[in-house]
């Protein structure tokens, strides 16, 4: 049985969008269910979903990374992307989905920790909540321009 070249992008194509759905929305469900919960009262219920979902998060974001490097390679010769503007458009994706790489490593592997540690120390975990909220605003924010861009490439 011969698999086509079609079926292997629709795989990818679909291993992309589901990867991005898993990302996103599970942080748009941590940052608008449970972290609002969590400055109210406990922060330990958010702290321990936040950390059980780590694993996910990242696994969908390493499949977001790869197959969007394949689908970059479905878009044709590299004159023709540019001449259709696609290019810098992909530029800026790129930019940006490193940018909120970056932000979500900061929030899981720096900001995270310090709210186990005052959550652990019985500390005030007013600071560590404030700043995972502000860098999951961003990344949402940066995922709403990045589907946009992902958009605008595909009909380039």
């Amino acid at each position: 049985m011969w698999v086509h070249l079609a079926d292997v992008r629709l795989v990818v194509l679909w291993i992309h969008l589901v990867g991005a759905v898993v990302w996103i929305g599970g942080l748009a469900y941590q940052t608008h269910v449970l972290l609002p919960g969590a400055r109210r009262g406990d922060p330990r219920p958010f702290a321990d979903a936040a950390r059980r979902a780590r694993p996910v998060t990242w696994t969908a974001v390493a499949l977001v990374v790869l197959s969007g490097f394949y689908n970059v390679t479905q878009l044709g010769p590299l004159e023709r992307v540019l001449q259709s503007g696609a290019g810098l458009m992909l530029a800026a994706k790129f930019t940006l989905v490193i940018v909120a790489v970056a932000l979500a490593a900061q929030r899981d592997f720096a900001q995270l920790p310090i709210l186990d540690a005052a959550i652990r120390g019985g500390g005030d975990a007013t600071r560590a909540l404030t700043a995972v909220g502000r860098l999951d605003r961003v990344v949402l924010l940066l995922a709403v321009v990045v589907i946009y861009l992902g958009l605008a490439v595909s009909r380039a």
